[in-house]
Formats: structure tokens, sequence, C-alpha cells
């Protein structure tokens, strides 16, 4: 009927040990196997010996439940409690389990008439004593084994107990049906070696509810490894009820707490041993009980860590009560790293606990977040190099050091020749491709010790300490030297140059922000020969204070009103008639005279005085359009913006309130922008050119032909005319050899303009010859000193009148 064999010894010890000093394993005659417990019992004097030599009649019959015995050949004589549980039978023929209690010091019967001790102890507690072993089957939810005395127990018949719909399970209180629940769950997943016990309340028939605790094991299964039999051992407990409720809520809350954390928690005793870990261990990092129970935590621990990890883990555990809040890595069991803040506690004197505890969650995320953080303030994210901000820190640090080893420091600035070029021609994914290979080219020619750092679009800043001027110039030589090889960029050979200034500590200044300035000041001194540097001197900051004084009177004319206009008129270049004028912006300071366009115009472009000066000229020529058509001249101003205005998020807007605010038609007005300017950034121009278009103002490309535009993205531009850049107009009247191949130039320029329907103009005409040559060429208009120098508004008026120009008017 059943497979199963005997069960092991170890599993009968666990299943007994709290209760009997012993448990024999027989067949119907011998004892074949005896468990002794107590140490005072031989096993080998037992086994072999026959049972109706020492085991009473009535016991082997089944009259009685316990009996009273002695065991052979134990030297002094002791009495135990024997019961007998019959197994089922299967092949092994070992089918009695005769368990062993181990009674109290009693006196035999002596024969008088008051009871003995013996007698006592029989009535009242070896006939009545609710300890026996049970047999039970899944199947019919009974026992097989054991019934008899359940019945007793709790005051059934076993017939009622056999009527039962649920069998023995009918008895136990509702709250504790979980309990046993888990406990046969536990059974099903043991290895049938392992005693489970539990403890839970039973109904008497009376009604009263009293505690038993249950002791078993899995004795057998079905062919598909379900549990069908169960053994063990009941015996009646004396339990508080409210208080085990309780305790036993309280654990419970305790237990599903710390199972379902999703904090971890492990503990490791004196000897750096682990000895508890909760399931959310083995749900974080993939290690199981197996895994680190007995062992120490050191591949737990991330290799770069486990020094340091290691001394505050003994130190946590070698002071009593210490306590620890750290973050370190450790090892996940697939391989991978986790962050983890943890808090040790040391409860190594505490008897309930005796470890020290460990309560860790992963910050993994929040590290990545932080070092996230970190990078984005502290590294620029196209080259990977320090950015502005950490390079202030590492220099701030290295003059530090400097002035305490009495040592020199150098600052260099790189900006790179031709960038803006490259990155408007080939592209911006090219440029930045281009920036990447610079930062490594330049890194490879610097110590460990330097930072090189970026500051801007194409600018670099390399920090040397420690460093003499002698080094500094070899190391910007060396530099230079790599730019004299063209670069890999994507898929394009680029050659780009560099100019560097560089400044010394102390020599220059003791502060950073002045080492900052006089290093950009010699790198724009250095800029005006290409890929060379310039060491700071003296002569450089006085052409910056220059600037910066302009810069400062500039920004006074323009809160003041101080800046005028001048027009120069375009003309139809084979009638000469006015088609618009182009606004040109002119200074008179009071102090320097008239100062020159070139001038202050790039150093408004340089700073955010651009904005403002746009924004005043177009004020200008919007107030002298009404004055003109008041007058009844009827003409179009052009006005040029730069690539900062393009980028002014409020242009539009502006234009527009000055239209409104001078009731101007936007077909009164021209914007023209320069090639390069419009290449910089193809997206953002076609975008602000047709909001310009919805106004109604027309639109030049200026200087055409030096930003080598590509036709596709030219195409893309709602533009009017192009405007041919004076270069290729001078070149005009130069040696025959150089003026035919400006001649092929300007006819492509105009071929060109012709196939996308635009109108070109000549710009610079000074001579007769460049006209006529620019006539033949079919170019539709020219400007210049030929047809009309730049005039004020009043000089002017007249000649807008006529509607036409004569030759070399001036």
């Amino acid at each position: 009927m059943f497979s199963k064999p005997p069960l092991p010894e170890s599993t009968l010890q666990s299943l007994v040990e709290n209760d009997y000093s012993a448990v024999l394993v027989c067949n119907e005659k011998y004892v074949i196997k005896a468990i002794c417990i107590d140490k005072s019992i031989s096993s080998s004097t037992l086994q072999g010996i026959e049972l109706k030599e020492w085991l009473p009649a009535e016991l082997l019959s089944g009259e009685k439940n316990r009996a009273i015995v002695t065991l052979p050949d134990i030297r002094k004589q002791r009495f135990f409690i024997a019961s007998i549980t019959r197994l089922p039978k299967d092949k092994s023929h070992l089918n009695i389990l005769v368990s062993l209690q181990a009674a109290p010091e009693l006196a035999p019967d002596n024969g008088e008439s008051s009871p003995s001790l013996l007698s006592v102890y029989k009535n009242t507690v070896l006939n009545k004593a609710p300890i026996f072993l049970y047999t039970l089957d899944y199947r019919t939810k009974l026992f097989v084994e054991g019934l008899e005395y359940f019945s007793n127990l709790l005051g059934y018949t076993q017939e009622e107990f056999e009527a039962m719909p649920e069998g023995v399970y009918s008895t136990v209180h509702p709250d504790d049906i979980p309990v046993v629940q888990e406990q046969e769950q536990r059974l099903s997943a043991s290895d049938d070696k392992d005693v489970i016990p539990a403890d839970f309340r039973v109904k008497k028939k009376d009604g009263e509810w009293i505690w038993i605790q249950v002791h078993s094991t899995i004795y057998s299964r079905d062919e598909d490894g379900n549990a069908i039999i169960e053994i063990g051992s009941i015996h009646q407990i004396q339990k508080d009820f409210k208080t085990e409720q309780a305790l036993r809520r309280k654990d419970k809350y305790y237990r599903t707490l710390v199972e379902n954390s999703y904090d971890c928690i492990l503990m490791y005793d004196r000897n750096m041993n682990v000895t508890y870990i909760s399931p959310s261990v083995t749900r974080v990092t993939g290690y199981t009980e197996e895994d680190l129970i007995g062992k120490t935590l050191e591949m737990f621990i991330f290799e770069e860590d486990r020094e340091e990890a290691e001394a505050n883990l003994r130190y946590v555990a070698e002071n009593p009560g210490a306590l620890s809040v750290v973050e370190r890595r450790i090892n996940h069991k697939d391989g991978h790293i986790l962050w983890i803040e943890s808090r040790l506690v040391n409860h190594l004197g505490d008897p309930d606990i005796q470890g020290v505890t460990v309560n860790f969650h992963v910050i993994t995320e929040r590290k990545q977040a932080e070092q996230k953080i970190h990078n984005l303030a502290n590294y620029d994210p196209l080259t990977q190099l320090p950015n502005r901000y950490l390079l202030r820190k590492r220099l701030l640090k290295g003059l530090a050091d400097s002035v305490k080893n009495e040592s020199k420091l150098a600052l260099m600035y790189i900006d790179l020749d031709r960038f803006k070029e490259i990155n408007d021609t080939l592209g911006h994914s090219v440029g930045d491709a281009l920036l990447q290979t610079v930062a490594k080219t330049i890194h490879k020619c610097l110590r460990s010790s330097d930072t090189l750092a970026r500051v801007g679009g194409d600018e670099f800043t390399i920090v040397l300490p420690e460093t003499s001027e002698k080094e500094a110039r070899y190391i910007a030589e060396r530099i230079l030297q790599q730019f004299r090889t063209p670069f890999k960029a994507d898929s394009h050979t680029v050659q780009t140059g560099a100019s560097i200034g560089i400044s010394i500590f102390p020599d220059h200044s003791k502060k950073a922000e002045d080492l900052f300035r006089f290093a950009d000041i010699a790198m724009y001194s250095a800029k005006k020969e290409r890929n060379q540097y310039q060491l700071y001197e003296l002569r450089h900051s006085e052409r910056e204070n220059r600037r910066r004084s302009v810069e400062k009177k500039l920004k006074t004319a323009i809160a003041n009103d101080h800046l005028r206009l001048y027009y120069q008129p375009r003309v139809d270049i084979k009638s000469g008639a006015i088609k618009s004028v182009e606004a040109l912006c002119r200074w008179y300071d009071p102090d320097h005279g008239d100062i020159s366009p070139s001038v202050f115009i790039p150093i408004a472009e340089e700073s955010t005085l651009v904005h403002e000066l746009s924004q005043q000229v177009t004020d200008l020529a919007c107030k002298q359009l009404v004055s003109w058509r008041n007058m009844g001249i009827d003409t179009t101003v052009a006005l040029n913006l730069s690539i900062k205005d393009l980028r002014n998020f409020n242009l539009l807007n502006q234009f527009a309130d000055t239209m409104r605010t001078y009731d101007i038609p936007g077909s009164a007005l021209e914007v023209e922008i320069t090639e390069s300017a419009a290449m910089t950034d193809v997206v953002n121009t076609v975008k602000v050119l047709n909001q310009f278009k919805d106004l109604g103002i027309k639109l030049s490309i200026d200087d055409f032909g030096k930003g080598y535009s590509s036709l596709a993205y030219l195409s893309q531009l709602p533009v009017d005319n192009l405007k041919i850049d004076m270069y290729f107009v001078s070149q005009l009247s130069s040696q025959k050899q150089d003026r035919m191949i400006n001649v092929n130039i300007i006819r492509s320029i105009i071929s060109l303009a012709q196939s996308l329907d635009l109108h070109t103009v000549g710009e610079g005409v000074e001579t007769i010859q460049q006209m006529s040559i620019l006539q033949s060429l079919g170019c539709d208009m020219g400007q210049g000193m030929l047809f009309c120098r730049p005039m004020s508004a009043t000089a002017i008026t007249d000649l807008l009148r006529e509607g036409k120009v004569t030759f070399a008017r001036r």
C-alpha cells in the first residue's frame, strides 16, 4: 500500500526529542531499531529484545493506551511510560512504534492500604495525559492510528469524528486554520526528513477550546509525489489565549513587515558570519540563505569597497551599541553592481538577538542620478571634458598649491581657427565630431596633472600647474604641431588651426579672473596670424582697454540717441533708377570724433549691445520713412541684421511694434543678412525669414559668394536678392587673369540667382569698368561709390525726389 521505507533516524529524533526518551521501531515481535534521546539508555541493549518480555500484554493487545514499564539491562531501575502506535503495513513489516517517556521517581506499590505514588501517577497521569502519536491519512482526513486518544482528549466518539465532513480538521479553531495550512504546506514542500511543529486550538465537545502542540513529518507520498500519510505527536499545552493571540498577531505583523519590506535585513555574529537574511535580500541581490548563511560578507561586497567595508563591519561588531550609516557598493549574484545605503547596529549584547543587524536598501538609481547631475554640473556633454565651473575649481586649487610650493602656473586659452566656416559649410554634426577629435588630440599633449576644459563653442582652456614659462611654450608648440595635420571628423578630413593665449602666475597676475582675461587677450592677439601662440604682454591689455572703452561709450551713445543714419542708394545698373536705399549706422563721439563702423559694430556684436543697436537703427529708419512719405517720396529702406539678431526671440515683435508705431507697411522695409549668418543655423534662419515675409518685408543675402552656401540650403531661404560680395567686384579691375577668375565666379552667382528667380546686386562698384562687366553678365542692380557715396537723410532727400542717379555723383 505504501512505498515509503521506515523513517530516517534523524526524523524520528526530531519528532520526539522534546517529549520522549526513546522511540523503538519494531515488527510484531522484536525491537528492530532503537533511537535513544536519553543518554542513560543504550540502543544496543534494546535492539533485538522480544516485545512480550517487557511490555504488558494489555498494551500489546491494545486494551490499554499506556503502561508503566521498566527496561531490561538498566542498572538503576527507572520507570518509563510506554505507548504503542501501529503504522500502516508495508513490505518492510516494520509497523509498530513504541515511544518511551521518562516517568518521575516513583515508589512501587507496597501492598498497604494507602495508595502509592505509582498508583496515583497511573490513575491521574498515565491514563489521562493527552500525549500520543498519530497517523493521519490526508485522503480521509482521519487518524488511522491515534483517533481513539484524540477522541478521548476532546470528548467525542470515534464515530462522531468519522461523521464530521472535515474529519479531525473540523475541531480546529477558525482563526488557527491558516496555522495548520501553513504547517501542511511546509510539510508538503519538505524532503520528508523535516519535522514541522505547530501550536493551535481545537474545540472539545463541551465547547471549551484547548491548545495542542503537534510535531509532524511526512511518512508517505503517492506516485506523483503528493503527501498522503502524515505521522506525528500531539500533546496538550497550557497557553494564555489573549497573550498568545497578541503575541501571534505581533509576530505576524513584524514577520510580514520584514518579509515584504523593500528594505533588506541581514545579521552577522561576532565572528563576522551571516546568521540571518530576510527574503528581500534574495529578491534584491539574488543571494539565497544557502549562499550567505554561515559565511562572511567578503564576496558580497564590491572589491574596491571591500577593505573599508570590512573594517566598518568589524568596528561595529567590536563596539557594543555602535551604530554606523554608510553608502557602498555590493555585488549582485548575476555580476552587476548595486549601490546600497546601510545602517549597522550592534545587538550582540542583547540575548534575544545576539548579532549585528544590517538594514539596507538599494540606492543605485539615486547614485546614478547624482552622478548624472554631477557630470552635467562639471563636465561638457559633447567632449566629456571639465566645463568652466570645474575648471575654475581646479585653477583655484592649482593657485593655492603654487603659493604653498612657491611655483609657477600657466593658463592657456585656445580658440580654433576657421571653426565657424567648417560648422557652417559641413554641418553641426561634423563640427561636433571635430571638437571631440580636437579634445582628444590636445589631451594627448598634456601631463596627467594638467586640466583641459571646454569653456565655449570652439574654445578650450588648460591649467598647467607647476609649470614655468619655458614649459608652457613647449606644450603650446606641441599642440600647434598637431594642428598642422588634418583631423578626421565623421567621414570628412578637415584642416583647422588653433590660436593660443598664455598667462603665467604670478608673473602676470595672482588673481584667477585676471589670468583668464589675460590669456583671452593674448589669444585674440595670436588669432591675427592664425595657428600661433602668444604670451600675454601689457600691450595686449592696452588694446583690450581701448575695446572696453569703446563698448562703454557705445552703450552711452545708444542710450542718449547719439547715433545717426546715412543712406546709400541701390540703383538699376542699366537705367540708374533708385530701387532702394541701405541704412548705414554712423557714430560721432565728442571725445574721439567719428568712430568707424568697422570698430564699434564688431564690439556691439560681441556684447549684448547689438540688440539695442539694431532696435535703434530700425526706429530711426522708420521715423525717416515717415518723413519722406510725408514729402511724397516712396522708397524702401534696407536694414542689416546680425546672427545674434536672428537668435533674438523678440526680434519679430519689435519689428511689428515699430511698424505699427510709425504706420509703416512691410513693403517699405528690407532686411539684409550676411550669407554666413544665414547658414549658421539654417532651420532658425528659414523660420525667422518666413516670419519677416509674413510682415511683407523684402529679404536680401549680403556678402554672397564667400560663405560657400549649398544650393539646397539657399533654395530654402525666402529671399528676394543676392548681393554679390564686394571683393569679387573689386577684382574686376585687377590683372587680366584674376579678372577672368572673378568674372566666372560672378557669372556663376548671377546664373544661380536667375535659376532661383532672384535679383542680383553688385556691391562696392567704384569704376565704369566694373559696372560694365556686371551689366554684361546680367547683374540687375549696383551699389557703390560710382553711383553715390553714403549720405545723410537731408542730403539724399533731393536725390530720392529725382529717383535717379548719374555716375560718379558724390
